[in-house]
């Protein structure tokens, strides 16, 4: 590969990812299937086009795309953790779950976000014990995130669990989830 491309290829993921933080996923996957159609192989291009994809609904294209990046670096967490989101989406909870714990054994790219998924996972399958021990594992890495209190209150209602549920509607709410006042309101009081 020439200089020339390298930088024009460079160009195509750059551009994708601006307009993928802008929302305009579309001609962000344009910029990124540009940029692979110079080089396959392309790792920042394949993560971003997964992510347009599965943006635009097309789920089939987002996995294919986080396979292609598996195989190319099947020693890496993020690759798992991008195609347990792809399950999550399409309602695959048990693909999910086994690339969630994948993530978390191949390294310590997305600690909370691989424990995070994990718990979501776990709670789709009805296995809330499990999710909680997740949604801790979050909690004791970064005990500021309130989503992860938040879903844990949600685990806690499914499990019949009022109290705690309400103990964690209200630490999410104090470090700000705008969801955990709503259910406060209508299962604490």
């Amino acid at each position: 590969m020439t200089s020339c491309q390298v930088s024009i290829n460079k160009d195509h993921v750059a551009e994708g990812t601006k307009l993928m933080s802008q929302g305009d996923y579309f001609n962000a996957d344009l910029e990124f299937d540009d940029a692979l159609f110079i080089d396959k192989n392309n790792l920042d291009a394949l993560r971003g086009s997964s992510r347009c994809a599965l943006n635009m609904g097309y789920n089939n294209k987002a996995l294919k795309r986080a396979n292609k990046f598996i195989e190319l670096r099947p020693d890496s967490s993020v690759g798992y953790n991008d195609r347990g989101i792809v399950y999550q989406v399409t309602k695959d909870y048990e693909k999910a779950l086994a690339d969630f714990n994948s993530a978390i054994e191949k390294g310590p790219d997305y600690p909370t976000v691989a424990y995070f998924n994990k718990a979501e996972s776990l709670r789709e399958l009805n296995r809330f014990e499990e999710a909680i021990q997740s949604y801790n594992i979050v909690i004791a890495i970064d005990n500021k995130d309130a989503r992860a209190y938040f879903k844990k209150g949600i685990t806690f209602s499914k499990m019949g669990d009022k109290d705690s549920a309400c103990i964690s509607f209200k630490i999410a709410k104090d470090l700000g989830d705008p969801e955990a006042g709503k259910e406060i309101d209508s299962n604490c009081n």
